[in-house]
């Protein structure tokens, strides 16, 4: 159609001025061409070095923060897809919650056993925060923002909303008094107990308090982001259940989940895949996105949604049977179009498997991803995904 256009505005310039500034407009409109054509170049150019530089950067300050904690701690803990790790400024005080395996611990340098009342004020500052604090609290995000921040010009931010955390796991009720969050301190606080451990401080001691919440509690949390995810699964007209199977198997709905990769939040989005794809069709052009703009949960989903359907629609669209090219999709989200490709026929031309996976049915476009996809961790990733679509169905 614009070609239609352009031919039909062409003809009627030539009609009116001839021939000679007929010429000229070709001549301006083919800079105008070639121009676009570096624009781009140079904009993609520039956003991949971005990446890279992204990358880099996030690696030396994981380093350089796991350093920093092994100065007061043997272990340098640190907040991981699944798990969320925040410690005092002076390092006194370590909180850490386990969403997959359903455990709450908080351990104090001391030189003396902390007592109880003093448990429960750590406690009670831990349940009682939320995504935005947190993400205030979060010394290593916010470095590698700082830093990035300086470095991008394609950057994307945004505001971390104030979303409770744990307050609604510990909690059975959805708008809790503060009378209601003390009990379930309190209950918390019978529940676990305290472990002796050795410091790296000499003089002190590591005091650990755990206590388990069955995990089940944690998938609660499922229901918080349901409008969320209902708008954007009804905007690419995809599978709630689908997509909650993913967050679950990603993160665990952890919202504050990260690796050094980097992934950031529910659905551990990679800037420079998921993120650099989604961005596209999104804003029209790749972005880089900052930890503050993927720890925003709707951006997240957003984020993530949009690539689910940029892998069914676009990468896999080859593929004919809609449950093969789920299966394929699963896949990909972990690992890329062009390793599930490498399954079929062992190279990354997707097109050429899409032709292998559409002779097969689908039971045995399942099978053959378990068998001879490139990575362990994809097939048990795919295994796990397709068993808890079916947890989500009526959620």
């Amino acid at each position: 159609m614009r070609v239609l256009i352009i031919l039909l505005i062409s003809g009627l310039f030539f009609l009116s001025y001839g021939e000679n500034d007929y010429q000229n407009y070709l001549d301006e409109y083919n800079k105008f061409l070639k121009e676009e054509s570096e624009s781009f170049e140079q904009y993609y150019k520039e956003i991949m070095e971005e990446f890279e530089e992204y990358k880099r950067i996030t690696y030396e300050e994981f380093e350089n923060y796991k350093k920093e904690i092994e100065q007061y701690w043997k272990e340098a803990e640190v907040s991981t897809k699944k798990k969320w790790v925040e410690y005092s400024d002076d390092y006194k005080i370590k909180k850490a919650v386990d969403f997959e395996k359903g455990e709450i611990r908080v351990e104090i340098r001391d030189t003396k056993k902390p007592s109880k009342k003093k448990i429960a004020k750590v406690l009670m500052d831990l349940v009682t925060e939320d995504t935005k604090k947190a993400f205030e609290r979060d010394k290593l995000s916010q470095r590698i923002e700082k830093r990035i921040s300086k470095k991008a010009k394609h950057l994307k931010k945004a505001k971390v909303k104030p979303r409770p955390i744990l307050l609604n796991v510990v909690v059975d009720k959805k708008e809790p008094e503060p009378q209601d969050v003390s009990k379930a301190v309190v209950s918390l606080i019978k529940k676990g107990k305290v472990i002796e451990k050795p410091s790296k401080i000499k003089g002190e001691k590591v005091y650990s308090f755990r206590v388990k919440i069955p995990p089940k509690k944690f998938l609660k949390k499922a229901k918080e982001y349901k409008p969320i995810v209902l708008e954007y699964t009804n905007k690419y007209k995809l599978d709630h259940a689908l997509v909650y199977a993913i967050i679950h198997t990603e993160s665990s709905f952890n919202p504050l989940a990260k690796s050094p990769v980097p992934a950031y939040g529910l659905m551990q989005i990679v800037p420079s895949s998921a993120g650099k794809d989604a961005t596209k069709l999104i804003y029209g052009k790749p972005v880089l996105l900052a930890p503050s703009y993927l720890y925003n949960e709707e951006k997240n989903i957003l984020v993530g949604t949009t690539y689910i359907y940029i892998l069914y629609n676009n990468y896999l669209k080859d593929i004919k049977h809609p449950l093969s090219r789920l299966y394929c999709t699963i896949a990909a989200y972990n690992t890329g179009a062009g390793n599930v490709a490498r399954a079929f026929i062992g190279t990354t031309n997707i097109k050429r498997a899409a032709k292998v996976i559409n002779r097969m049915s689908p039971s045995e476009v399942y099978e053959t991803l378990l068998r001879k996809l490139p990575y362990d961790e994809t097939k048990n990733y795919l295994k796990k995904v397709t068993k808890r679509i079916l947890m989500y169905k009526e959620i």
